[in-house]
Parts: C-alpha cells; sequence; structure tokens
C-alpha cells in the first residue's frame, strides 16, 4: 500500500469513528430525553404545589405522563394539559403558580377543556411539548400564545387581545358578555359602513375593500411604509390604518377618525375575528349568547 493510500485509509477511518461517535452521542440524548422528558420535572413541580396547598391524597391523583386532548370536530390536537395538569382544578389553586394554576371555572362551564381544547382560545401550538414551541414562540408559527407578553406590545390586557379569539366563534355585532373591547368596538363599527361591505350588513355599492374575510388575509399581505418602526403584524398595521389612514397608506380616501389607540385595537382585533368560522354547526353560538 502506497503512502498516499495509507493516508487516506487512516483519514477515511477516523471520519467513521467520528461518525459513530456523534451517532453514539445523539442516541444517548435520544434515550435521555425519552425516559426523563423536559414536562416531568414541570409535572413534578405541579404535583410539590398541590401536595402544599391540597395534602399528600391530591398529589397522589395528579395525572402522571403525556396528556393529550383530540378534538375530533376539528381534527385538532393539544397537549397543554401535560404541564397544566390541574387547570380544570378547585378554586384553591386559583392564584397558584403557573402552571399549576386553575382556569377561571365560570368559563370552562361554557367551554370545557375536554371539548374545546386550549390553543382554540389562547393560541399557541397545541402538539407541541417544550415550553418555547407550545407556547408558539418559534419560527413559522404565525398562532402565538396570548399572553401578558404579547399583550403589553399593543397596549392591552391578555384578556383584551383574548377576546379576539372569542369573536372568532361569536361573529355577531351584537354585544357579548365578557368582550367589552370588543363590544365598544361594535358600537363604533357602523361608521365602516359607508363605505365597506361588514359581515352581515350589506353594503350595495361599496367604495372600500370588503372586510367580511379581513381575519383570513396573511400577514404578509400588509404593505408597512418605508422605515416603519415596531413589529410588522397584521394587528400592528390594522391599528396604525386606523390611527392614521393616509401615513400607512398614502393616497387612501380613508376618513381619519378621533380615536385612541385603545379604540384603533378594539376595532382592529374586531376586523381580525372576520372569517370562515370552520367550527361544527352545534358549536356556534346563538345570537347574544
Amino acid at each position: 500500500m502506497s503512502d498516499a493510500t495509507s493516508r487516506f485509509a487512516r483519514a477515511d477511518f477516523r471520519l467513521v469513528v467520528a461518525g459513530g461517535v456523534l451517532l453514539l452521542v445523539a442516541l444517548v440524548v435520544a434515550f435521555v430525553r425519552e425516559v426523563d422528558p423536559p414536562w416531568s420535572a414541570v409535572q413534578d413541580d405541579v404535583r410539590a404545589v398541590v401536595f402544599e396547598r391540597m395534602g399528600a391524597e391530591k398529589a397522589a391523583g395528579v395525572p402522571e405522563g403525556l396528556q393529550q386532548i383530540w378534538i375530533e370536530p376539528l381534527d385538532r390536537v393539544d397537549r397543554c394539559t401535560t404541564c397544566h395538569l390541574t387547570i380544570e382544578w378547585s378554586s384553591e389553586l386559583a392564584d397558584a403558580p403557573h402552571p399549576a394554576r386553575s382556569h377561571p371555572q365560570g368559563l370552562l362551564q361554557a367551554h370545557p377543556v375536554q371539548t374545546f381544547g386550549c390553543t382554540l382560545c389562547h393560541g399557541g401550538q397545541g402538539w407541541a411539548t417544550s415550553t418555547a414551541a407550545a407556547h408558539g414562540h418559534v419560527d413559522f408559527w404565525e398562532e402565538p400564545l396570548l399572553d401578558r407578553a404579547l399583550a403589553k406590545e399593543y397596549g392591552l390586557s391578555r384578556a383584551n387581545l383574548m377576546e379576539l379569539r372569542c369573536a372568532y366563534c361569536h361573529q355577531t355585532l351584537e354585544p357579548v358578555k365578557g368582550m367589552p373591547l370588543l363590544n365598544a368596538a361594535k358600537e363604533r363599527v357602523f361608521d365602516c359602513l359607508d363605505c365597506h361591505r361588514l359581515p352581515g350588513l350589506e353594503n350595495e355599492k361599496p367604495s372600500a375593500p370588503d372586510l367580511t374575510r379581513e381575519g383570513e388575509k396573511h400577514p404578509s399581505k400588509y404593505v408597512f411604509p418605508p422605515g416603519f418602526k415596531g413589529e410588522r403584524s397584521a394587528l400592528r398595521w390594522h391599528i396604525e390604518h386606523l390611527l392614521d389612514p393616509k401615513k400607512m397608506s398614502p393616497g387612501s380616501g380613508m376618513t381619519k377618525f378621533d380615536l385612541t389607540r385603545k379604540d384603533a385595537a378594539g376595532l382592529a382585533l374586531l376586523v381580525m375575528s372576520w372569517r370562515r368560522q370552520g367550527l361544527p354547526a352545534a358549536w356556534t353560538p346563538k345570537q347574544g349568547d
């Protein structure tokens, strides 16, 4: 064997060994994550909170292992309850730290978790099992968790922001209990009927875009002016456009209304809720519900 061939063989052997070592490390990591996944430690923390507040018997009743809710009519999977194990438990956990905190019971009576899941109302990536992925704070996921941090970016409370998801089902221009921001927006939205077509309200000769399915428009379709500062989201575009139409859309004939930023946010959320529901007919709330 020549020196060149020998050197090549040695280099090739080293590559094979290095590849084998990397594969072995990957297998070990995968095995460890399977045997002791990150959510397992979260479940231990929840169990400890229950033990402290409610005693050993209740703590022993906390579920173990991966939890999953399949929303069959929507072919949707939520695994949020893998960490939020006690979301349906009593008011004794109402002020517990997350993820041990229980959900306000009144809402769950009308929206049981086993029927509606979690992400339909709260946003997030239901099938994920790590915190960042489940909360939707990852690339290429367009439905992040509607949490306080996201709401703060728009000068809103989390409850205000979540009214958007409520309105996906409660698609009516009548007031709906528990939706104060959007109810106020509904009182103003009739001013838009002079130019736009709105859901359930026909305009025979609209002079401006049809808004009946504005909520289905992809964020990439919104054009921001040069030099715009801030997050470039659909909600941000609508808020800024309502506050100053010509600034966001030069040449726009839209009237500049006297709106506060919160007024504009409410109207923007209402407009973004206008989309096809895609829900079973039995889920569609009656007028006034």
